[in-house]
């Protein structure tokens, strides 16, 4: 599909009262919403492995999830690795207790890989997963067998969570659907519940989420319109706010975070493209390196500081750097 048909199709969608029901109706329909464990497993263990880079553990922590999505996923892998208490909070009404399910179960298969990633006894995992009611009747049943509260429709910049009383705010590819002073509040907000030293860990996708579906374009695509000309395209729910990996940098440092980990992956088709002026970005990107706008995801990770002498050193922690490959 073309993307700009995609994107004329999500607008109408997104200004129809009903329209987030028939989204999730279509995406049911065509299948897009069914689990992919290999894909999402490897995600929540690439933020679980950045916490064990920070010399940290999810064992009796607890976790704030931004954008819970529709399967819990993240929850799970938390769960597993031995955390006390997950907070996963959405705006829309995703998760199902069909997909959560689907989840649950799809994940079955999976232990022995998720044992010996975040270095947990097989037999452990395995007992934890079975103390979750997959025959619950209701969502927020099954989500308690797994110490797991969703919160739906929430505010993440305004969580109503006690200062200092989170060990670890995390989100997988959901920052980018979220605008920049909203970003700015969420971060200011993770900044006040999280205890210190404790961690904000987060990836996600600065590319166009439009060439996923269109192989005709880059994840580069959307830089070469002004704010105007994207507008008509953005307006939906794939709402994306374009910033590129440095931005993000600053306002988590702005916010006050530590960082830890800034890790980003290059499309190199995207850069290719830009490099060979076949995109132009527009000129509201002009400040930013080739790498910086060629960016399609980034992996960071700030701790909030606290007195100077108490943080230390994280041993072998990754330095930010560029990847530049074809794998995500």
């Amino acid at each position: 599909m073309k993307w700009q048909t995609k994107a004329y199709i999500l607008r109408q969608l997104s200004q129809l009262p009903m329209g987030k029901q028939l989204y999730l109706l279509l995406q049911k329909m065509a299948g897009s919403n069914r689990p992919l464990p290999n894909r999402d497993f490897a995600r929540i263990n690439e933020l679980l492995d950045m916490i064990q880079q920070a010399g940290q553990t999810a064992q009796q922590a607890t976790f704030f999830e931004i954008g819970s999505g529709w399967h819990p996923y993240a929850p799970l892998g938390c769960y597993l690795a031995g955390a006390e208490k997950i907070i996963t909070v959405d705006v829309n009404p995703w998760m199902t207790l069909k997909s959560a399910k689907q989840c649950i179960a799809a994940a079955k298969d999976h232990l022995p890989e998720m044992a010996h990633l975040m270095g947990i006894k097989e037999s452990l995992i395995t007992k934890r997963y079975q103390k979750i009611d997959q025959n619950a009747l209701r969502l927020d049943l099954l989500l308690k067998s797994m110490n797991t509260e969703y919160r739906y429709p929430a505010d993440a910049s305004d969580t109503k969570q006690e200062d200092h009383s989170i060990d670890f705010v995390i989100s997988s590819n959901v920052l980018e659907h979220i605008p920049l002073q909203i970003l700015k509040s969420i971060s200011t907000e993770s900044m006040r519940i999280l205890k210190p030293g404790g961690l904000a860990v987060h990836r996600f996708n600065p590319g166009d989420h439009y060439a996923n579906h269109d192989q005709s374009i880059t994840t580069a695509n959307f830089l070469q319109y002004p704010e105007q000309d994207w507008k008509p395209y953005n307006e939906s729910l794939a709402y994306h706010n374009r910033l590129r990996s440095s931005q993000y940098s600053q306002l988590f440092n702005e916010a006050g975070f530590t960082s830890l980990i800034e890790e980003t992956h290059i499309d190199t088709d995207a850069l290719e493209a830009l490099q060979q002026k076949f995109i132009q970005p527009d000129s509201m990107f002009s400040q930013f390196s080739t790498e910086d706008l060629a960016t399609d995801y980034m992996w960071y990770m700030g701790i909030k500081p606290t007195a100077l002498s108490e943080i230390g050193q994280c041993d072998n922690m990754r330095t930010p750097k560029n990847q530049i490959d074809s794998n995500k």
